[in-house]
């Protein structure tokens, strides 16, 4: 199989995509043909820490399709979608084409969730659960204000919060204000321009992911006996002891809890995760490097199984792609809200079928395709992105659609705006094939 592979220690740069043998199972375990897997920060933390037996295969997070379990595991049987967390320290990790993982790190992926998303929420939705419900208890009513709300466990932990019914204050950039409230929060705090300490007072919970400063300034907020966890630090003792706040002892590590936690939340429509960028495994370098560089607004994933990119160039492609995955994800699923994430809300369509011209809006196109049920030949259809060229806030892209009942050609425009990708106009070339026109 295909695995990226660490030899030394360091970061991003130090990883090689080879082929090493496919894991071999243990008792207790099952073997997942991984489809994608995601980029949390304790990845290349390990990596550069040395805390990796080399060689190494780095990697937590994965989902996938299970075609292999060990003698007497009933839980989980071959074909079945899944998403986990392997621990890459006793064992090959994620990034790779193959998988073995103990059944307990495993929960059959949500449905309402793509694969994608499916590799993207398994880390953070456990440490959002262990410490803002296992931890911190959240009430509803209470206030809760959350350090790096935008990022890959803040977003998370956002959510959560507003689901159990708190109040919700969290700290981000601004550029991510918009995003932030459309999670849920009810005030967000530009970190970059004022200090969080002056504008908030009377906390019952503060969640941080940040550390540092952030951390220790963090007490001032909380009212007497408001509880403080932490993600990335711990408070000194002194200031734990004091009776004035409270920090609550870290709950276990626990796959299971966490992910079954969240299920009816992900099921309702109130939890879901941000993909920031999509990579090929050949480029995992530059997908560490994403997450790396601390800006990432939920997740970063890695495709595993295959890139559907043919070609592509620009800075920009990682998130390109990502309105074009929706469309795709928009097909497969018949999903409204994969479609609504792909185009502009002003988006067009304009173009060719069986040589009848149409233009039309968007919005009409996606009350037409969106079913919400899988295609019952999806197993036929095939979708292929066969080029995509960025050229600053502007780019292009070329798909093909191979169904038993159409072929298309769609020519995308997309448009960067407010620092999102959407696709705005929609030029198709679709036919009907021979076969299909003769069906009874």
């Amino acid at each position: 199989m295909r695995a990226a592979r660490l030899h030394v220690v360091g970061g991003p740069d130090a990883l090689r995509v080879e082929r090493v043998p496919v894991p071999s199972l243990r008792p207790g375990e099952i073997l997942v043909k991984v489809h994608y897997a995601s980029i949390n920060p304790v990845d290349w933390k390990l990596q550069e820490a040395g805390r990796l037996p080399l060689p190494a295969t780095p990697g937590g997070d994965f989902s996938g399709e299970i075609v292999g379990v060990a003698p007497g595991v009933t839980t989980f049987a071959c074909g079945d979608r899944v998403a986990g967390i392997v621990d890459p320290r006793e064992r090959s990790g994620s990034y790779a084409e193959y998988v073995a993982a103990p059944v307990d790190a495993v929960v059959r992926a949500p449905s309402a969730f793509t694969l994608q998303e499916a590799a993207a929420y398994p880390t953070v939705a456990v440490a959002a659960w262990r410490y803002l419900v296992a931890g911190a208890d959240v009430q509803a009513g209470e206030r809760v204000l959350v350090h790096g709300g935008a990022g890959g466990v803040g977003s998370i932990v956002v959510q959560l919060a507003k689901a159990r019914g708190a109040y919700v204050i969290a700290t981000a950039s601004a550029r991510n204000h918009a995003y932030l409230r459309a999670l849920g929060a009810d005030e967000v705090i530009d970190y970059r321009a004022v200090r969080f300490e002056d504008v908030v007072r009377d906390v019952d919970i503060v969640v941080d992911a940040v550390g540092g400063d952030t951390l220790t300034r963090s007490p001032q907020v909380l009212r007497m006996g408001g509880r403080l966890v932490s993600l990335a630090g711990r408070m000194s003792d002194e200031v734990c002891r004091s009776g004035r706040i409270v920090c609550p002892a870290t709950a276990p590590w626990d796959v299971q809890a966490g992910l079954n936690g969240v299920a009816d939340l992900i099921a309702t429509g109130k939890l879901g995760v941000h993909i920031d960028g999509i990579y090929p495994l050949h480029q995992i370098t530059q997908a560490q490097q994403h997450n790396r560089a601390g800006s990432t607004r939920g997740k970063v994933v890695v495709a595993i199984a295959g890139d559907p990119v043919q070609s592509a160039s620009g800075e920009d492609v990682p998130a390109v792609r990502l309105p074009l995955q929706a469309y795709l994800d928009g097909h497969a699923t018949g999903g409204r809200r994969h479609f609504e994430r792909a185009f502009a809300s002003d988006a067009i369509l304009v173009g060719y079928k069986d040589g009848r011209y149409r233009q039309w809006p968007a919005s009409d196109y996606i009350a037409a395709s969106a079913s919400e049920r899988r295609p019952a030949d999806e197993h036929a259809r095939r979708r292929t992105i066969r080029q995509i060229t960025v050229t600053g806030d502007v780019a292009t892209a070329v798909i093909e659609l191979d169904y038993p009942d159409m072929k298309a050609l769609d020519h995308m425009t997309l448009l960067r705006h407010d620092g999102e990708w959407r696709i705005a106009v929609k030029a198709y070339h679709a036919w009907t094939p021979p076969a299909a026109q003769a069906a009874p």
